[in-house]
């Protein structure tokens, strides 16, 4: 089924109303939705699969309302270790059960971070051909959610200074120093006090680096435009603290 049609399918399913209210409560991570008679047959190897999606599923489930497989799905996550919660709010995964308002071909797809991505490839393609190869219609509605797990930042020790692209100097964040550097628009200058670095002072014409708010994160970094000027606190992901 295309991705479509499958939330067409999905949208209309009227009971899906309280149950998406329930999810925002819980604040999920990413849904995967699972449309399939008999879902403990293929949850497994798409929860296998899921591990390039989800880091980590978690420690406990729940089920936010009664599911006609609600045993076969709790044997399987109890066999990987999940423990059952009766509080959804309190659990990690939770699963929900909702019939379509009428029935069509099998499928899956995830939905993280407000984006919808199609899974479907290697051994989850294969199994997607495999629900289908019969074309029997199911009214079976699986949505399992998984908590948003929130990825506390670390304190950076380095900054370091670009110019023109070209790294020219690495300063640790436990000195106390300010440095002026000639740029392209001029002078900009870097503090560098209490494990925080940030700009006192730029001839930019924006100035919005140097309204900008320190930097001590890894990952942070304040990017100077006019002077091609950047100051960056190593990290596996990289958020843009000002740009300007």
């Amino acid at each position: 089924m295309e991705r479509r049609d499958f939330f067409k399918k999905v949208i209309i399913t009227p009971l899906l109303t309280p149950l998406f209210l329930a999810a925002k409560k819980r604040k999920s991570g990413c849904e995967l939705y699972l449309i399939e008679d008999n879902p403990e047959e293929f949850f497994p190897l798409i929860l296998e699969e899921l591990h390039n999606y989800i880091a980590n599923y978690g420690h406990s489930f729940a089920f936010l309302n009664s599911h006609p497989h609600e045993n076969d799905l709790g044997r399987i996550l109890s066999q990987r270790g999940l423990t059952y919660v009766q509080t959804p709010i309190q659990a990690d995964l939770t699963l929900s059960f909702s019939p379509l308002h009428e029935k069509t071909l099998p499928s899956f797809t995830l939905v993280k971070e407000g984006k919808i991505w199609d899974i479907r490839s290697r051994k989850l393609y294969s199994l997607w051909r495999e629900m289908n190869k019969n074309q029997r219609r199911s009214s079976c509605l699986t949505i399992a959610s998984f908590k948003s797990r929130q990825s506390h930042p670390f304190s950076g020790k380095y900054v370091s200074v670009y110019k023109e692209g070209s790294k020219i100097e690495m300063i640790s964040l436990q000195e106390n120093v300010t440095k002026s550097y000639r740029t392209r628009g001029g002078k900009i200058t870097l503090r560098v006090k209490d494990g925080k670095a940030w700009v006192p002072e730029s001839s930019c014409r924006h100035k919005i680096c140097l309204h900008s708010p320190s930097v001590s994160f890894a990952g942070e970094r304040i990017i100077c435009v006019p002077n091609h000027f950047l100051l960056e606190i190593k990290g596996s992901r990289y958020i843009d603290t000002s740009i300007g």
